[in-house]
């Protein structure tokens, strides 16, 4: 991974490289804010099923611009995105590189968000799609 990032936040601290989960990410020691390469979410958060970094990008409003530039590619605003449609979780990700910030405690709320959806029963109609979904066409 590369190093030498800024904090998007702090602005002027450097983002130190740590092993969370098996995976090396770059995480303020100021504010404590954790930026992910692409892929590094999904390795990262609670065991689940399908791609949470698309789930969270998949409808992007172009005019949620964040104050924020991304560490990675500097001269790029990051944009605001909602950690799956219907949550209150806003996370910034950059359209270039496809990294995404999580500031402090995020990652929890990420996690706990997941345990909600794993514990909500599923409704006959999510099943009968997962099972048409299976068959071969």
């Amino acid at each position: 991974m590369a190093n030498n990032l800024k904090c998007p936040k702090c602005g002027i601290t450097e983002l130190t490289s740590n092993v969370f989960e098996d995976v090396r990410v770059d995480s303020c020691s100021k504010c404590n804010g954790v930026w992910l390469h692409k892929g590094e979410l999904n390795k990262i958060a609670h065991p689940h099923e399908g791609d949470l970094e698309y789930c969270s990008i998949e409808h992007i409003a172009e005019d949620r611009i964040s104050e924020f530039n991304c560490p990675n590619c500097h001269d790029v605003k990051l944009k605001k995105v909602n950690f799956i449609s219907y949550s209150d979780i806003v996370l910034e990700y950059c359209a270039k590189c496809e990294g995404i910030w999580l500031d402090r405690g995020e990652l929890d709320a990420i996690n706990s968000e997941i345990d909600n959806i794993h514990k909500a029963p599923e409704s006959w109609a999510h099943r009968i799609m997962v099972f048409l979904s299976k068959l071969p066409f």
